[in-house]
C-alpha cells in the first residue's frame, strides 16, 4: 500500500491570517450598546418610595394601564421625561441577558 502524505504548506509561525480574520470578526465598539449592556447586567436593588397618598398611587397605576405599561416603564418614562437618559426598557431588562 502506498503512503500518502498531505502538506497544506501552513505556517505555523505567520500568523498574518488568523490576525486578520480576528480583526474582521471583532464587533465595533458602540457607545449605547455599551451602556444598554451595562444597565442590563447590572446588580438589581429595590427602589421604592416613602408612603405616598392612595389617590396619587392609583393616578399612577391607572396611568400605566392606560398606556400599556408596567408601572416601571411608566417610571422610566417619567425618569426620561425629567432629562435622565435612559435606554428603553427592552434594551435594559434583565431577563434577556
Amino acid at each position: 500500500m502506498a503512503k500518502v502524505s498531505v502538506n497544506l504548506d501552513d505556517d505555523l509561525e505567520d500568523d498574518g491570517g488568523s490576525r486578520k480574520l480576528k480583526e474582521l470578526a471583532a464587533p465595533l465598539p458602540s457607545v449605547s450598546k455599551a451602556k444598554s449592556s451595562a444597565l442590563k447586567d447590572a446588580p438589581r436593588v429595590q427602589f421604592s418610595f416613602t408612603n405616598v397618598p392612595e389617590p396619587i398611587k392609583d393616578a399612577f397605576a391607572r396611568e400605566a394601564s392606560k398606556r400599556g405599561l408596567t408601572k416601571k416603564e411608566l417610571l422610566y418614562e417619567c425618569l426620561r421625561a425629567g432629562g435622565i437618559n435612559i435606554p428603553d426598557s427592552a434594551e435594559i431588562d434583565g431577563r434577556r441577558r
